[in-house]
């Protein structure tokens, strides 16, 4: 009976349109609109589709438990930053349009404006599923 289900769900799996990944990091142009993605940082998890590799913008909600999430909403996926430091003068580097394990996330939350701006903590782990 397991193996039948196995075998069952593998059969699903290949058809599927999707194929999920890990990845260490990954850049927005490489991703094609509609591609999924699930970032888990020191204090949440994010789950998103990626709506427009040029912009970032995404359809994103969060969660602390990993059970219960945000509804849906607008943010732009501006990029990778370690935050601002001392050692760079307390100015904040960002690797723009791209996100990486270790480093946290800028993220505009409903408009890429200034006031709108969030760092999240450092990324764990990036799982991708990607339109083919």
């Amino acid at each position: 009976m397991f193996i039948r289900g196995a075998v069952s769900f593998c059969a699903l799996a290949a058809g599927s349109a999707l194929a999920a990944d890990d990845h260490e990091r990954f850049r927005l142009k490489d991703l094609n609109p509609g591609s999924r993605f699930e970032i888990a940082t020191s204090d949440r998890l994010f789950r998103g589709e990626l709506l427009d590799p040029k912009t970032g913008e995404t359809r994103m909600t969060a969660s602390w438990d990993g059970v219960m999430f945000t509804e849906p909403r607008t943010v732009f996926l501006l990029g990778a930053t370690q935050g601002r430091t001392p050692a760079a003068g307390g100015l904040m580097m960002v690797k723009m349009h791209e996100v990486q394990s270790g480093l946290g996330m800028e993220l505009g939350v409903g408009s890429m404006s200034e006031k709108d701006r969030i760092v999240t903590g450092p990324v764990h782990s990036i799982r991708i599923e990607q339109e083919q």
